[in-house]
């Protein structure tokens, strides 16, 4: 708790200039003359898009900035930016928080997990799309499934007055792409929104997968769950470089985070230094084996007591 204290000022500063270099970025594919230097503003972008949406996603926690005003103008402006409306985000984000690592409920807000028993019981129909929503094809597409129709146009076509503002998020992504590819050319509309957004987007569907989907990963029955245990067993710490944790604003402190989500991107490395119970994790990381090892893994086998690729069963 004593780590779920937000310094306002920090956080209004980080999430100022995390805004105002994306914006810059953006600008220099535009305006900047060779391809080179647009291309590396391209990357900028990739790149402070996973950070601004991660700060986006602390922000709706109320883990920063939750009293201000101008804040909830700005972050919902966002929120329809980085397709992923506050209304759908909130809710289903707040329900995997709270059912983190449970077998047997809904996979509501993360990537679906079967049983070994459920998955040799199911239908063709079933098993097809159980796989194909963990296909690491559709993981890399997240730009399209799972922001532009998991968080847009699925909420938007199931509930349209609920999640109005999931069409708004279309209708301006729409309109944004469009303008780009007129005013500036179809190279310059690929170069700063197409290709960051499939990186970013690819890129944060991994970090949703990955986080609980490891070698180590541990999933639990109704009985058994704790809130606080699901948060170490259930929840990788990613270990990855400075540049990278930056990046990603600490999202890879997974399991501190999921021990208290109020905690500000911030503190998380700070959480871990002073408390030892929180130094030694379940981890991965994101070299070429250990994502070929994540992304084999389909199913959770109790007897086994871990996640199996579809060879073991």
């Amino acid at each position: 708790m004593p780590y779920a204290q937000e310094n306002v000022a920090t956080s209004w500063r980080l999430a100022g200039s995390a805004w105002l270099l994306l914006l810059a970025c953006i600008v220099g594919v535009v305006v900047l003359p060779s391809w080179w230097m647009k291309a590396l503003s391209s990357a900028g972008v990739a790149a402070l898009m996973s950070r601004t949406f991660v700060i986006y996603h602390d922000y709706v926690h109320g883990a920063i900035l939750k009293s201000s005003k101008f804040a909830k103008v700005l972050f919902g402006a966002y929120g329809l930016f980085c397709l992923a409306p506050v209304k759908v985000w909130k809710r289903t984000h707040e329900y995997h928080h709270r059912h983190n690592g449970r077998i047997f409920k809904p996979s509501i807000g993360t990537y679906p997990v079967f049983t070994k028993e459920r998955y040799e019981g199911a239908s063709k129909a079933e098993r097809r799309s159980y796989l194909f929503q963990r296909h690491p094809a559709v993981i890399a597409l997240g730009y399209w499934f799972t922001f532009l129709h998991g968080m847009c146009i699925q909420p938007g076509l199931v509930s349209p007055k609920r999640h109005w503002d999931s069409w708004l998020a279309v209708f301006l992504h729409v309109g944004y792409l469009s303008a780009m590819f007129l005013l500036a050319g179809w190279q310059v509309a690929l170069l700063a929104i197409v290709l960051p957004n499939t990186l970013a987007f690819g890129f944060g569907a991994y970090l949703f997968y990955v986080q609980h989907n490891f070698p180590s990963v541990q999933y639990l029955s109704d009985g058994e769950w704790a809130y606080e245990s699901s948060a170490l067993k259930s929840s990788s710490f990613l270990d990855l470089s400075p540049v990278m944790h930056w990046i990603t604003a600490n999202i890879g402190y997974h399991h501190i985070h999921h021990l208290n989500a109020r905690i500000p991107f911030y503190r998380l490395p700070d959480a871990k230094a002073d408390i030892p119970e929180l130094q030694h994790p379940l981890s991965s990381d994101l070299s070429w084996r250990e994502v070929r090892r994540c992304l084999a893994l389909k199913v959770w086998d109790d007897q086994r007591g871990r996640m199996v690729a579809l060879a073991e069963i």
